[in-house]
């Protein structure tokens, strides 16, 4: 395997892994589909870490989540939708502080890798397996 085509496998990789993760949690929130909890559930959540939460917040943001997981995972405007959801799972980290550092007690590792992974997407682009590279 070439070395281009390696790393565009991988970039490829990594788009459907961090789309893929993403784009379910945003239907959840926007649908409630997947267990989610809809956008009702998900204002309540803003809520309950002392966010605002009027509408058309939750919508605004459900939605944002779901075009971004898409874009991520297609590579369409790759860089930008994997620098906002980045920021998005950032807040989540930064929430998540309290908990401390594992995931299983409600820390930042998960949200902080999916940053990471996002931030790796945005600096590196989609590659040639991509709807727009």
């Amino acid at each position: 395997m070439s070395g281009t085509l390696g790393l565009d496998l991988g970039l490829l990789v990594l788009r459907v892994a961090a789309g893929g993760f993403l784009l379910p949690h945003a239907l959840g929130k926007l649908f409630g589909w997947f267990g989610g909890p809809g956008l009702a559930g998900f204002a309540e959540e803003l809520r309950g870490f002392r966010l605002p939460a009027p509408a058309p917040l939750p919508l605004l943001l459900a939605t944002v989540q779901v075009m971004c997981g898409l874009a991520v995972l297609l590579g369409w405007q790759t860089r930008v939708a994997a620098i906002i959801a980045a920021l998005f799972l950032a807040s989540t980290a930064v929430l998540a502080l309290p908990k401390g550092w594992f995931w299983m007690r409600g820390g930042i590792e998960y949200p902080l890798f999916w940053t990471l992974a996002l931030c790796a997407i945005a600096l590196a682009g989609p590659g040639a397996l991509a709807l727009q590279t």
